[in-house]
């Protein structure tokens, strides 16, 4: 589970994992972490490279000789070839390759025609293991996505893939999330994308690309007619460098999808940046501008873009500041765009009268599926408003609530609305101080026939023994019910409710084999 504070951060936008990819194949940040360093892998009976002798001295010869392909290693090397030729997706995530091992396996990529999909992600890899790999890839013409994310490409071997990048015909998703990536690499793409035809999605998060490389992307995307997902996340975009950034938009034609998270554009950016897609002809599907730092202000320009573009079916402007007149704006325009599905807007210091709106605009607005509301302290007043509009109106199936000071009192408004809706399949209320009170409050909710709610998160809420004795007989008393997920973690439940909900769970499974309901504690 998570803790209450600070809270998560952002993770919204359209990601490579969602046109088919998951972050396993694709190597994103996770796996074993950014820029693996050599030997820190996890494949069995690899040996640790780089360190000193047998003396423990590490002299500047030892330090910068290359490594021995040789023994388990080679044989491990061997076996990486044998995956690629025999399966379509590789997952080669760090298997501390090294430059030296992406060299080795690189002939197995030369005429390889099975694999279409391969992660070298967290490898080590530096500009050498780049031009090995891109000197291979010359005579290949199967492979279509790549991830060379979490390596040490760094702007030299940036500007190596970007020069071979031109001429590919075959790559069309692109990620190199945590690459050490800076302006210099960023130009370099930029000269790629004028040329490159057949890229359609380019990861570039949590790199160091400044105003300079903003720019310069920013005048490939006004001449890029084939990308249509980019994702700049967590850069030095800053203010200016997203008014560059809306210029080259505004003039683009092919991309819907924008991920723009944790670069600090602030009001100015928001301002450009709306103004700009607001006159696009190629509209977007996805925008992603949480964690920006800026305020209510930039709340009338999203809800001014959002009347002119009715195709937006994702939306995040997650932990900036937008408040109740931000929210307000976003929401008033979202009771006439027919198209958001998704709309993330936690961490915004949003209160009641913010919340209120937002109820208005679930009762109008029917294409909206997911909200994201968590960290807003709208309090038990704004819960019962969101309460009373999902109770019959809303055809949300997600809603987080996650730290939003419901309290026991807005426990009892949200029990009595699932009693009636018939859509929500999701409700996260962690954090919510309901006590027992407002967990036997939703319990008895749970006890009716509930033909939809399959999730149930009520960690971080004071609960114990009490509360946990009433969801355990509401379990027992429908055991028909839909639900299949309860989490109650980090609350005050002892061995004693414990037992109660683990007896329960097996006796409905008892009386319906075909039931499949986990407890998380």
């Amino acid at each position: 589970g998570e803790t209450p504070a600070p809270p998560p951060a952002a993770t919204g936008g359209m990601t490579l994992g969602e046109m088919g990819m998951s972050s396993a194949q694709m190597g994103g940040s996770g796996g074993v972490g950014e820029n693996a360093p050599v030997g820190a892998g996890s494949f069995a009976g690899m040996p640790t490279f780089g360190g000193g002798g047998e003396d423990g001295g590490v002299g500047a010869a030892a330090a910068k000789a290359p490594r021995q392909i040789k023994g388990e290693f080679k044989r491990n090397l061997k076996d990486m070839m044998n995956e690629m030729r025999r399966f379509d997706t590789v997952d080669l995530h760090g298997r501390s390759l090294g430059d030296e091992g992406a060299a080795y396996i690189a002939s197995a990529l030369a005429f390889n025609d099975t694999a279409t999909c391969i992660d070298f992600g967290a490898n080590g890899i530096g500009t050498e293991g780049v031009a090995a790999l891109c000197e291979a890839l010359q005579s290949n013409t199967k492979l279509e996505m790549l991830s060379l994310a979490s390596n040490n490409l760094c702007d030299e071997g940036t500007a190596v893939l970007a020069e071979y990048l031109k001429t590919n015909s075959t790559i069309n998703t692109l990620n190199l999330n945590s690459s050490g990536i800076g302006d210099e690499g960023a130009c370099a793409l930029a000269e790629m994308l004028k040329v490159n035809t057949t890229i359609t999605a380019l990861e570039l998060n949590n790199n160091s690309i400044d105003h300079a490389g903003t720019v310069a992307l920013a005048e490939a995307l006004a001449v890029n007619t084939t990308l249509e997902t980019f994702s700049i996340s967590g850069n030095y975009v800053g203010g200016l460098g997203c008014k560059a950034l809306a210029n080259g938009l505004a003039k683009n034609t092919g991309i819907k999808g924008l991920q723009l998270n944790g670069n600090d554009i602030g009001d100015l950016g928001v301002e450009a940046l709306c103004e700009a897609l607001r006159t696009r002809q190629c509209k977007l599907t996805s925008l992603d501008i949480g964690n920006n730092g800026f305020g209510f202000k930039s709340g009338e320009f999203i809800a001014q873009y959002l009347k002119d573009d009715t195709q937006l079916t994702h939306l995040s402007v997650y932990m900036n500041e937008l408040c109740d007149l931000g929210c307000i704006a976003i929401a008033t325009a979202m009771k006439d765009n027919g198209g958001i599905e998704t709309l993330d807007i936690g961490g915004n210091n949003v209160l009641e009268a913010g919340a209120k709106a937002l109820a208005e605009a679930l009762r109008e607005n029917k294409p909206l599926r997911t909200l994201e509301l968590g960290y807003n302290p709208v309090g038990p007043k704004g819960c019962q408003a969101l309460a009373e509009a999902v109770k019959f109106h809303s055809k949300l199936t997600t809603l987080r609530m996650g730290w939003c000071k419901v309290t026991k009192d807005g426990a009892w408004y949200l029990a009595d609305a699932i009693k009636y809706n018939e859509h929500i399949t999701t409700l996260d209320l962690r954090g919510n101080e309901l006590g027992d009170e407002g967990c036997a409050a939703l319990a008895q909710s749970l006890a009716t026939v509930n033909e939809n709610l399959t999730s149930l998160d009520l960690g971080y809420n004071e609960i114990k023994d009490k509360g946990a004795f009433a969801l355990a007989q509401a379990i027992k008393n429908n055991a028909d019910g839909a639900i299949q997920s309860i989490s109650v973690n980090n609350n005050y439940i002892t061995k004693f409710g414990e037992v109660a909900l683990t007896e329960a769970v097996e006796l409905i499974e008892e009386m319906n084999p075909d039931r499949d309901l986990y407890v998380q504690f």
